[in-house]
Parts: structure tokens; C-alpha cells; sequence
């Protein structure tokens, strides 16, 4: 009976362990900064965008690499799209007013 009853916790540290590993590139892409969409961005909340954006994309980047290994390669290749996801609108933002400027120049 004691024995069972040990198998029985090793298997739930286990299991709870391994989730919390699975979970860990989930965690680190949470809460990403707010994007306006392309027609709704205005020109100066671009610096404000830029410091939330780099600052999401480097804590997210540094939970990922702690990561690396050991949460299930399908999530975490979601966790890295969800990245490229927000860089890409950043980088199509950075664009647009760019294009913009250059447009009223």
C-alpha cells in the first residue's frame, strides 16, 4: 500500500511538472502590448509602441529561452509565432507612417 501510494505522488509531481514545463512558452508570450490597427495608429504613439514592443519582445524572448527544450515543440512553436505575429504589425505600423512621411515630405 505504500508503495502504491508513492507511485501514486511520483506520477502527480510528475505530471504537474511536465504541464508547468508545457506551459512555460505560453507564459512567456503573455500579455502583449496593445496594436492599433493599421488605419486606427496615429504617429505619435509610434515611440510609445516602439519601447512597449521591444520590451515585450525581450522579456518574451528571454522566457522562451528558458524554455528551449523542455516545453512540447508544438506549443512552443506556437509561443514563437505569436512573437512574429506582433513584430510583423509593429514592423507594418513602422511602415505605414513612414510611408506617410515621406508621402507629406
Amino acid at each position: 500500500m505504500k508503495n502504491l501510494m508513492l507511485v501514486g505522488v511520483f506520477s502527480a509531481l510528475t505530471l504537474t511538472s511536465l504541464t508547468s514545463y508545457a506551459n512555460c512558452a505560453l507564459a512567456a508570450v503573455m500579455n502583449p502590448p496593445k496594436l492599433p490597427a493599421l488605419e486606427a495608429s496615429r504617429t505619435e504613439d509610434m515611440p510609445a509602441l516602439k519601447f512597449q514592443v521591444e520590451t515585450y519582445l525581450n522579456r518574451a524572448s528571454n522566457g522562451l529561452a528558458v524554455c528551449e527544450g523542455y516545453s512540447d515543440d508544438f506549443v512552443y512553436n506556437a509561443a514563437v509565432a505569436r512573437l512574429e505575429k506582433t513584430a510583423d504589425h509593429y514592423n507594418a505600423l513602422v511602415r505605414q507612417h513612414r510611408q506617410l512621411q515621406l508621402s507629406a515630405k
